[in-house]
């Protein structure tokens, strides 16, 4: 029986979340699948790991939503590829999925149904910066006619703001292997590169550094906690459209030495491990996998008490949950955790077991090839 060929199409394969969920959900779904990745833009820094792992990337090179050649390179490389179904992942390509692709693929699939392009809805759009963004998906949500969501959370906000079916989205959360960052060491060399000593405290942030991730209240959080720790330090990890901001932000602060935009990187696993406390202040999510792997790194976790978090972070038992924008609440946290190592160890340890528990990546993985087969 030949397998069911799957076409997954994304701007890049830049070191996002997202980028990273499917970099480690696709090679458990070979069994009956072909699976391809069609980027948009460019191929993206993950694109060689996807091709190692035996997914090819085809790249569209699509310069913008007024490039019509761009349109026909991707129309022709998909009808080429002739995938059974498409699988769309964020803005670009979601809207592209539906408004261009689902009309001018003409052809009939066995069963008689059109080609199934299914969006992949990865967050909430939950800030007021997002509006555009919103008010599209609610005017595009007739063309539709089956979502994926990688969190409930994600689920209600489609549906409650936006007015989608709940039975048009199925829930498939993103996974972690916790074997994976359990079989990762400390690695005290990794430390001192950093100008860091082994009993330093190390704060860590990793996200895109943009205005939704709340990095500013972070930086106040941390100012303060630093004005009585000064042996604390705190990385922040991404790169985005927020990096001058942020960084004028600190420019008169006391601790601004201690604090380290690394940008991109491709140990984040390793860098979790040699920090002592990971902290979120998110405005909006869909699913964090930041906060995931750092829970599966056994952190305790600080982030914001939002209904995307909440599937995850139990306050004071799987982390800790602060209000939005109340970067006091998050130095009252960080400063018991720096004083408390008991505490510290006994959040990360309930976290992580809960992580093993409810989001491991065989079952999210399952959960997608059964969603496959039945499209």
């Amino acid at each position: 029986m030949p397998k069911k060929k799957v076409i997954h199409i994304i701007q890049s394969l830049d070191n996002g979340g997202c980028e990273n969920m499917l970099l480690r959900m696709l090679p458990l779904l070979s069994d009956g699948f072909e699976h391809g990745i069609l980027t948009l833009r460019e191929p993206g820094e993950l694109a060689p790991r996807f091709t190692e792992k035996g997914i090819p990337v085809t790249t569209i090179n699509w310069g913008g939503f007024f490039d019509f050649p761009g349109y026909r390179r991707l129309l022709s490389e998909t009808r080429l590829l002739a995938p059974d179904c498409i699988i769309t992942y964020l803005f670009h390509a979601d809207m592209i999925g539906r408004l261009f692709l689902q009309p001018a693929l003409g052809w009939r699939m066995p069963h008689g149904n059109s080609m199934p392009i299914v969006p992949f809805l990865r967050t909430t759009y939950n800030h007021q910066k997002y509006l555009v963004a919103r008010i599209l998906e609610w005017l595009t949500r007739p063309f539709v006619r089956q979502y994926l969501a990688n969190s409930e959370a994600v689920k209600d906000f489609y549906t409650e703001h936006l007015g989608v079916q709940p039975e048009k989205i199925t829930v498939i959360p993103n996974g972690i292997d916790i074997d994976y960052f359990d079989s990762i060491i400390p690695d005290k060399a990794l430390r001192e590169s950093l100008g860091i000593k082994s009993d330093d405290f190390i704060v860590i942030c990793v996200a895109n550094l943009h205005p939704n991730k709340g990095h500013r209240y972070l930086l106040q959080a941390f100012e303060a906690v630093y004005k009585k720790h000064p042996e604390t330090y705190l990385l922040i990890v991404g790169d985005g459209v927020e990096r001058a901001h942020l960084k004028n932000q600190i420019h008169g602060y006391a601790s601004k030495n201690n604090i380290a935009f690394l940008g991109r990187r491709t140990d984040v696993p390793e860098l979790l491990k040699i920090s002592d406390c990971f902290i979120l202040p998110t405005l909006f999510e869909g699913q964090s996998n930041a906060l995931l792997e750092a829970m599966g790194s056994g952190l305790p976790v600080i982030t914001t008490d939002i209904p995307e978090n909440r599937s995850l972070v139990e306050n004071d038992k799987t982390g800790f949950l602060v209000p939005l924008k109340s970067w006091k609440k998050i130095v009252e946290i960080t400063i018991a955790l720096i004083a408390d190592k008991e505490l510290r160890k006994k959040s990360g340890r309930t976290g992580c077991r809960f992580l093993e528990e409810n989001f491991s990546l065989k079952s999210s993985a399952n959960s997608f090839s059964q969603f496959l087969k039945n499209l």
